[in-house]
């Protein structure tokens, strides 16, 4: 299995903000405490993206239940569950069902580790719109390493097409208005005093 970045759920939840509509992605729960884990990241969600978050379980879930799940409400941040024990036959059915499963909000996967390969071979198309955006979950609290700040910087740049020259000029002739991500970037440029 390949290495995947280890993300605090709170660095989920602002991945999930800034890559607009109709974001997946996909968690790796820890191997303990994994419901744990899944509550932060319900609570992570919400507090993040100021919205409802909900779970739910792909083994249990009928097509016609996962729709209507999915559709009502359709801007809230769902988090479908996949365990280590979720059949092939489930996986193809997702991958086979993914134009019903377009919806206005976020998607988040949370699978077990060695589900990815299930994923990869079996729901190729569920894993297209997911792409490179796999995380492990991390414990909260982290500090950001170098490599996870140029990311973010470069994520945010290219989010809104500025350079970080740019929202500093703007910050200092407070052109910038006070918004989370402009903030955030301000932050990561050591720039705090400019908020």
């Amino acid at each position: 299995m390949p290495d995947f970045l280890s993300q605090p759920m709170v660095e989920i939840a602002r991945r999930l903000d800034i890559r607009g509509p109709n974001p997946w992605l996909a968690v790796l729960g820890p191997p303990t405490d994994s419901t744990v884990a899944l509550d932060d990241l319900q609570t992570e969600l919400r507090s993040f993206l100021q919205k409802p978050a909900r779970v739910f379980p792909l083994e249990t879930a009928t097509f016609e239940e996962l729709r209507e799940a999915l559709q009502q409400p359709g801007d809230d941040a769902v988090v479908l569950t996949a365990g280590a024990d979720l059949p092939p036959e489930k996986w193809s059915s997702l991958d086979v069902m993914r134009s019903a499963l377009e919806r206005v909000g976020p998607i988040v996967l949370w699978m077990v580790p060695n589900a990815v390969a299930s994923l990869t071979e079996l729901a190729p198309n569920i894993r297209s719109f997911i792409g490179s955006s796999i995380f492990m979950a991390a414990p909260d609290g982290g500090i950001m390493t170098e490599a996870e700040r140029q990311t973010r910087l470069a994520e945010l740049a290219q989010h809104y097409g500025l350079s970080n020259e740019e929202i500093v000029r703007r910050a200092e002739s407070r052109e910038l208005p006070p918004e989370p991500h402009f903030v955030e970037w301000l932050v990561l440029l050591g720039r705090g005093d400019l908020v």
